[in-house]
């Protein structure tokens, strides 16, 4: 007797670089395409300037963090697609963590596929250091998506530096 297989699932990471947000497009039309579950992970650190345990109430903190860090992922969704699709089944999922270690973590199922965003290539090597840690750690497929042609456009880039800075 087999057993039966565990549905496929699509884990992306999300942030809200163009990046970012292009590889949430890309995996939600993945899991569309392949009727999988989507599970959209967003991973948050805290580093306490105080040593550990001297703050008991020091967990409400971190479940402001975990729920700051679902909205973010609602509004990831709201910026990628408007709204979260109707048509894909979405768990968000949110874990304290290094990003490159919870994605690899988390997409370790054979049937997995991880899909990160990637920023533009320097000139010491390609992606960024949680798309490099992804590509070379997980032991399931990993989709690096690129940000759109017109964000990786050096005066596009400048303008969002800047627009950043100064919306701070």
């Amino acid at each position: 007797m087999s057993r039966p297989m565990p549905a496929r699932r699509v884990v992306v990471g999300v942030d809200g670089s163009y990046a970012g947000l292009e590889a949430l497009r890309t995996a939600v039309r993945l899991a569309r395409r392949e009727r999988a579950l989507l599970h959209a992970v967003r991973a948050w650190t805290f580093v306490p300037l105080w040593r550990p345990g001297t703050m008991p109430w020091l967990w409400l903190w971190q479940e402001d963090l975990a729920r700051a860090a679902r909205a973010y992922v609602r509004e990831a969704f709201a910026a990628a697609l408007g709204v979260l699709p109707p048509d894909v089944s979405v768990q968000i999922v949110v874990e304290q963590g290094y990003a490159g270690q919870v994605l690899v973590d988390h997409a370790r199922r054979d049937n997995d596929l991880l899909v990160v965003g990637s920023p533009h290539r320097s000139r010491f090597g390609g992606g960024g250091h949680v798309t490099r840690y992804c590509v070379t750690r997980a032991s399931v497929p990993v989709v690096a998506v690129p940000a759109p042609a017109w964000a990786r456009a050096d005066a596009i880039r400048r303008f969002g530096r800047d627009l950043e800075r100064f919306t701070r």
